[in-house]
């Protein structure tokens, strides 16, 4: 039985990272119990030559319209034509601010005008240049005295471009989000209740990389981090005098052992570990000395391809004391369509992901 209860029937999720665009579209239908099922209609994904996006910069429009267009099913593709001009996509953490904040205002009576005056003491961009965006989240409780505001800003420049190459093409944007959000979505487990613990989520990406701290059931703070693909790439490449394809070859191939044929392998690769785990280590501490009653983190969830590195979740769990593990990008979506899939291919759709799954909700419902 299908019962459509979204005006947006048939809306897509699309992330833009910096060497490639994804695509995911989920379908919501209910059981004759009436009970939610999520059916994966679509995933797929397209690679960006170099210099087209570079930090969630749009360099050169046309190429990655073009890329668009392929994803869609234009242009003669691979892939199965996309008929719905419905289209959520995500806004790159390189360029957005996202931040929990407290506004000493009660949660019934805030403002828009309360929020923008607390905002200019956070959020690093000129206001009247940026979009921003908020959810008040405990706005159920009625005897509160302040509120609890998940502030996001982006650039208008940024959102701009994107929104421009979408409208451009006829497709129709009813809601853009901060990766972060998108990412959390996908890897937290839905309706789950952390009972006095915390949770972060480490997104080890190709270009970029993210920590996300998750707690009392919201994202409370992310921070970048400088660990990707491309830098061990580009660190193996310098120390070992190899080309990028064969640093590649060999990161995916020895992870964090010992390659014999390449003594300084390990060095190198365990020298950016080392930063890797400081900056895990500077963020969870930030965390519990800058919020108010923080709860521990308990576990860490990997996302993103560089998750699958060999040893990197042991090496992780053992210097900081704490579970690290690849986490599971579907677990909100169980669908038959994604058995037999590689756990960590599917990693790399963290994101488009979590844009699909609002996308097959009320994508313009506050919730989200």
């Amino acid at each position: 039985m299908l019962l459509i209860n979204n005006p947006f029937y048939g809306a897509f999720g699309l992330d833009f990272g910096d060497s490639s665009i994804k695509l995911v579209q989920i379908l919501k239908k209910f059981n004759l119990r009436g009970r939610p099922t999520y059916e994966l209609k679509h995933l797929r994904k397209v690679e960006l030559l170099p210099g087209c996006i570079a930090q969630g910069e749009i360099l050169q429009t046309e190429a990655v319209k073009q890329k668009v267009l392929h994803l869609l099913g234009y242009e003669g593709t691979e892939f199965k034509k996309i008929t719905s001009p419905w289209v959520v996509f995500d806004l790159p953490v390189t360029k957005t601010f996202l931040k929990l904040i407290e506004i000493k205002t009660p949660p019934l009576q805030l403002t828009e005008e309360d929020v923008k005056l607390e905002a200019v003491k956070h959020v690093p961009f000129d206001i009247k240049e940026t979009y921003l965006d908020w959810q008040i989240i405990n706005k159920h409780e009625e005897e509160a005295v302040s509120s609890k505001v998940l502030l996001g800003a982006a650039p208008k420049t940024i959102v701009d471009s994107y929104l421009e190459i979408l409208e451009s093409i006829g497709l129709n944007p009813v809601a853009t989000e901060l990766e972060d959000l998108s990412i959390a979505r996908a890897m937290i487990t839905c309706n789950k209740t952390y009972m006095g613990e915390a949770r972060a989520i480490l997104d080890l990406g190709a270009s970029r990389s993210t920590i996300i701290i998750y707690d009392k059931g919201s994202i409370q703070f992310s921070k970048m981090i400088n660990f990707s693909g491309d830098l061990i790439d580009t660190a193996l490449m310098q120390n070992l005098k190899i080309d990028r394809a064969t640093a590649e070859s060999l990161k995916n191939k020895n992870g964090l052992t010992y390659d014999p044929a390449y003594p300084l392998y390990l060095k190198t690769v365990s020298e950016l570990t080392e930063q890797l785990l400081s900056d895990i280590t500077k963020a969870v501490t930030y965390y519990h000395n800058h919020f108010p009653e923080p709860n521990p983190v308990t576990h860490i969830t990997m996302s993103g391809g560089v998750s699958a590195l060999k040893n990197l979740e042991k090496i992780i769990t053992k210097k900081l004391a704490v579970g690290a593990y690849p986490g599971n990008a579907w677990k909100n979506i169980y669908n038959e369509k994604l058995i037999g899939r590689d756990r960590y291919e599917l990693l790399t759709y963290a994101s488009a992901i979590g844009l699909g799954l609002r996308a097959a909700e009320e994508p313009r419902n506050s919730k989200h």
